[in-house]
């Protein structure tokens, strides 16, 4: 089509005009969109609800601000510039209550990554309150060119370090789906039960397991792995029957070895539990059930003993 240089001006001018009007404003306080075109989001919540100037940082277990550190915006959401291209780990505290997850990125060129982390209702593991050294961002040796060839060294893996390890729940609070919220650890208290114990212990060798990792990269690994699924589903009977124990438990306490701490998490004297947990209580033995305590076996439909 052939047009004069006047009609062609009108047109781009028209063709502007109408993009404009088409494009809808930014509310007034409204924060822009998280840009979709590469990075990672971490979007923080508590009880459902976004969480505002929580403290978010990502790194490793030894270290875990040595990749990004950051606050989060109105929306509960804070944005970092890249994804880490190993295993890491994501920290968020606000106000005395944090929460940490694992996470392993499908390969080591994803570029786009979002992740959530909910905040339990109190305790919790926290981010340092010191920004990333220096040091531990400059170029890993893995990073730098390869000069000489050199035989593979073994893999070490870190130990990932879990805190409330044996209690009912993810670490110490998060909600976990056919787990009743009353049954979570809180203000320092949680509760223990026989599969809760063997679910923990089971997960911390087998990430892919049954409800053993909230990274949603793992989840379709883990609906295949019937690792752990035995232990799982004796921890949901269990805690839905009420046949669980009470332990006042440090929420900062670290456990690295994925053996239950035995004597900060036995059940005490009189505790209900089936016969194969017996191994469980405190004492390391069991007694027959008192006509109370049969009553509320029948009750259950359970076979149960009362540790000593």
């Amino acid at each position: 089509m052939n047009t004069t240089p006047g009609r062609t001006t009108w047109l781009h001018t028209a063709c502007v005009l109408a993009a404009l009007s088409i494009a809808p404003p930014i509310a007034s306080g409204q924060a822009p969109p998280v840009n979709p075109l590469g990075g990672l989001t971490v979007h923080v919540t508590r009880a459902g609800a976004p969480v505002a100037n929580a403290t978010v940082c990502i790194g490793i277990t030894n270290a875990p601000n040595v990749f990004h550190q950051g606050t989060t915006d109105n929306q509960g959401n804070v944005r970092f510039g890249s994804v880490p291209r190993e295993p890491f780990v994501a920290t968020a505290n606000q106000s005395g209550r944090g929460t940490r997850n694992s996470f392993s990125p499908a390969s080591p060129n994803v570029s786009v990554l979002r992740i959530g982390l909910a905040l339990p209702a109190s305790g919790g593991p926290s981010c340092p309150s010191t920004r990333p050294d220096s040091a531990l961002t400059r170029p890993r040796i893995r990073d730098l060119p390869v000069t000489t060839p050199v035989s593979p060294l073994p893999t070490i893996t870190a130990a990932r370090t879990e805190f409330c390890f044996g209690a009912i729940g993810a670490e110490c609070g998060q909600p976990q789906a056919d787990l009743p919220g009353a049954a979570l650890c809180r203000a320092g208290i949680c509760f223990i039960n026989g599969g809760s114990w063997e679910h923990d212990e089971c997960c911390f060798g087998h990430r892919s397991g049954m409800t053993c990792d909230f990274d949603p990269l793992h989840q379709a690994e883990a609906a295949r792995d019937q690792t752990c699924v035995a232990a799982w589903n004796k921890a949901v009977r269990l805690t839905t029957k009420g046949l669980s124990w009470r332990r006042g438990v440090d929420f900062d306490r670290g456990n690295r070895s994925g053996s239950v701490e035995f004597a900060l998490y036995c059940a005490p004297a009189n505790a209900l539990v089936p016969p194969e947990d017996g191994n469980k209580c405190c004492s390391g033995q069991t007694r027959a059930l008192n006509a109370t305590e049969t009553a509320a076996a029948l009750a259950a439909r359970e076979m149960l003993r009362a540790c000593r």
